[in-house]
């Protein structure tokens, strides 16, 4: 065996010095996608595409574009540092599946007054709308700031023993609900070709003029280091949309603590994931072991789980047999708690695109603390400025809305996908809403699941969970 480390990412500082035009990643990806077409070693055809350059990039295009290997694409990477975008452009960012983000986070630092001003209101006949717009986005800002001070102030009378930090972090959590999507934020992007591909069309053929912006901004870069991998970066005109009848735009009010619900589950979920089990470690047909399983006494069953979750850990990885079923729930959160819960983007999210004009989510704390009338003065001010927005451009109304207002979803993931949302937000350490949220579906899934959800727990959970086990054994 031979492993070379054949590249890495480093600064572009450091980059720069090499003062070589080789230093791309094309040639990486125009010697791997020779393997699978030459006798020569990996090291070989990696000397030969930085040898000749222009010949590694007629090859990735040919390979990618004409005989539509696009994979390769995904050897080349990239790293981008995005600053001052809004929090609403984050939502075109993130939800790409194939790519990595850290975001300024919200629960941990506190927040200035620095919002995006849309370049839609420049225009002279926008005066007035512009000047409204400040006004409530100052407005807004204004209260998160004495929302903050007030939340900490209240905290740190029921937790004397806690540190500034923590203290500072709780406020934070509940002041940033009236915060609007206009507040600017940063975050690193790690990102492959292909995916760079897709987000810049994505980009095109967004409405808001600050996506046509950071389109143009990010395009001139990648084509530079590697022009032979970002090509296809311009709208495909593919709406992929329906006529909406006027009967389903009409806003349905749900009860305040309602959560979302299961809207759909595999059937016989536990015996689908031991059948799947067997079948991988077996030589039967899938038939053969769904009946096997089927056949089995209550007994039986359970102590193959009590087998199976032996040795299991707080990080264990579930097997793929936990694939093999599905969930479906319609969800309810606030735009705080989205911007969470779509980083699980591995499962299939789909977030209604009209917003409406909709009660925000306000923390119950926000009561306790003397500034519920404040919050509902502004909450009016808001939507105001969302309907005047909306006249001039739908899209352009979502700056306005704030991380309280509603966000409703459809989810569907399968059981491996749960345990790791479900370990991550019922940990102790979890924001209080997505903590709640993933609390309420993990009860709904242990009723559907009961022996394969045993461990189904924040990992702060676990080791409860496991003694309560050992005990009931």
């Amino acid at each position: 065996m031979k492993v070379t480390l054949a590249g890495y990412n480093i600064d572009n500082s450091l980059i720069q010095k090499l003062d070589n035009e080789a230093a791309t990643p094309e040639v990486i990806s125009a010697a791997y996608a020779r393997i699978s077409r030459s006798e020569k070693t990996v090291t070989e055809l990696r000397e030969e595409a930085l040898a000749e350059l222009p010949k590694a990039r007629k090859s990735n295009q040919t390979i990618v574009f004409e005989m539509g290997h696009a994979s390769v694409a995904e050897h080349a990477v990239f790293n981008f540092d995005i600053i001052g975008i809004s929090r609403l452009l984050t939502e075109t960012l993130e939800t790409l599946r194939f790519a990595s983000f850290t975001e300024k986070s919200q629960r941990y630092v506190t927040f200035s007054r620095d919002y995006l001003i849309p370049a839609e209101l420049e225009a002279p006949e926008h005066a007035e709308l512009k000047v409204f717009y400040l006004e409530v986005m100052d407005a807004l800002f204004a209260e998160y700031e004495a929302s903050f001070l007030a939340l900490k102030e209240y905290r740190s009378k029921g937790f004397p023993d806690f540190s500034k930090r923590d203290l500072e972090g709780m406020a934070k959590e509940d002041a940033r609900y009236i915060l609007p999507l206009s507040t600017k934020t940063q975050l690193g992007m790690t990102i492959n070709a292909r995916s760079l591909e897709n987000l810049l069309r994505r980009l095109a053929e967004s409405p808001l003029l600050e996506a046509h912006e950071l389109h143009k901004t990010l395009l001139p870069q990648a084509k530079k280091v590697c022009p032979s991998l970002v090509r296809y970066v311009e709208p495909e005109f593919f709406p992929g949309g329906l006529p909406i009848p006027r009967e389903l735009m009409d806003f349905e009010t749900p009860d305040d603590d309602f959560w979302g619900q299961m809207i759909d589950q595999t059937n016989n979920s536990d015996n689908m994931v031991l059948a799947s089990l067997f079948y991988e470690n077996s030589r039967s047909s899938w038939g053969k072991c769904l009946k096997y399983v089927n056949n089995l006494s209550d007994d039986e069953r359970e102590k193959l789980w009590q087998q199976f979750f032996q040795g299991i850990r707080p990080w264990s990885k579930m097997p793929r047999a936990f694939e093999m079923v599905d969930f479906h729930f319609e969800l309810r959160m606030s735009e705080s708690c989205w911007a969470q819960f779509k980083r699980h983007r591995v499962g299939t999210i789909i977030r209604q695109k009209i917003p409406g004009v909709r009660t925000c989510i306000m923390p119950d704390i926000i009561s306790r603390i003397g500034r519920e009338s404040q919050w509902t003065q502004l909450l009016g001010k808001n939507t105001k400025l969302k309907k005047q927005l909306s006249t001039l451009n739908p899209d352009l109304a979502r700056y306005a809305s704030l991380n309280g207002d509603p966000v409703w979803v459809l989810v569907k993931m399968n059981l491996r996908e749960f345990y790791h949302l479900i370990r991550l937000r019922c940990d102790e350490h979890a924001q209080w809403e997505i903590r709640d949220l993933a609390g309420e579906m993990a009860n709904q899934l242990r009723t559907k699941a009961p022996m394969a959800t045993a461990f189904l727990c924040g990992k702060s959970d676990f080791d409860a969970v496991e003694n309560l086990r050992n005990q009931k054994n």
